[in-house]
């Protein structure tokens, strides 16, 4: 199987009600657990519908739709607070932010270099640094529209 690794731009940081895991929960959880409840503020958004603020990624309410319309499985959505920085008031003072949900990748993978080891089969993976790794039914389905 073909695996791809997604690199989504750093639109923003965790805001202050952020609530983070303890260790109990990144050992159930992987890298995902180091955060239980995610507050993205957003600093500049160019259309992207991933984003990353490590150890989390959210997603527009577009890519939600396609996800669910898809038969993609391995992955979880949760609610999360999605609010503009200072400097993006002060840069887009009438701009709105899209909706956006938190996607947690429910499988597992190695990183080794440029290579992916141990991969758990799941179509969304995360290694223990975060990023990214899905696989070829998902790029093209949910990556590439024809």
């Amino acid at each position: 199987m073909i695996l791809y690794f997604l690199e989504p731009k750093v639109s923003g940081f965790h805001g202050i009600e952020t609530i983070y895991g303890t260790d109990e929960d990144i050992a159930e959880m992987g890298i995902s657990g180091k955060i239980k409840f995610l507050h993205y503020e957003v600093e500049g958004w160019l259309g992207d519908d991933i984003l990353e603020s490590t150890p989390a990624f959210i997603v527009s309410s577009e890519l939600v739709s396609e996800l669910k319309k898809s038969k993609l499985k391995d992955f979880k959505l949760e609610k999360c607070l999605i609010t503009g920085s200072d400097v993006f008031i002060e840069l887009y003072p009438t701009n709105d932010l899209p909706s956006f949900t938190r996607f947690i990748p429910l499988g597992t993978v190695e990183l080794e270099g440029e290579y992916f080891n141990n991969w758990s089969g799941h179509d969304f993976a995360s290694p223990r640094v975060t990023k990214m790794i899905v696989n070829v039914r998902v790029f093209g389905k949910i990556f590439v529209k024809a």
